[in-house]
């Protein structure tokens, strides 16, 4: 009988298991993807590829020919660029937003129209050679205008897709235009898929 103020101590074997969230392998933590896209704006050592990241406005420049700085009515001038994905991330499915101002004088923003082409090669894109690539933005649309349709970037830096922007001063540009600037800047938006 055990008295009041008495202490039993029950004997019990214990034990514990714990377990952690890892990944599909041996070892593996569980982490996020990576996702990053690059441009390329033919801005290397003597104009040659050069893939990095322009995050912020103004970005990369486009540089277009010919005689850019000097249009007149009914002029053409084209840029070439290329977007990939960088090594080790995922794929992208990317957008061209509309341009933005950028410091340019409204009046000719407002004027000049362009167009932009998916799968035109930088030698084509200067040739003014845009027949073989897929419109991304028809001809005559206004700067503002953003791209009609979405395209895809492999993963890991697996394939480049070659970008033509092409933008006009139409003929009928009124002599109020002279000497005025502009230098759009536009966005591709990118989401990994």
């Amino acid at each position: 009988m055990l008295g009041v103020g008495a202490a039993v101590t029950l004997a019990a074997w214990t034990d514990s298991e714990w377990v952690w969230g890892g990944g599909s392998g041996d070892g593996d933590n569980i982490g996020t993807s990576q996702f990053d896209v690059q441009q390329n704006v033919w801005d290397g050592v003597g104009g040659t590829a050069n893939f990095v990241d322009r995050e912020a406005i103004p970005g990369g420049q486009l540089r277009f020919q010919p005689n850019a700085t000097a249009l007149t009515p009914g002029d053409t001038i084209t840029a070439a660029m290329q977007l990939r994905t960088a090594n080790g991330s995922d794929a992208a499915e990317v957008s061209l937003q509309g341009a933005v101002t950028n410091g340019s004088d409204a009046d000719l923003f407002t004027a000049m129209t362009y167009a932009a082409y998916e799968d035109v090669s930088q030698a084509d894109c200067q040739a003014q050679i845009t027949g073989g690539g897929t419109v991304l933005v028809p001809p005559g649309s206004p700067l503002s205008q953003p791209g009609a349709a979405t395209f895809t970037l492999a993963a890991n830096a697996g394939w480049t897709m070659d970008l033509c922007f092409v933008l006009s001063l139409p003929a009928d540009a009124s002599d109020a235009l002279q000497g005025l600037q502009v230098s759009p800047a536009w966005d591709f938006t990118a989401d990994s898929v």
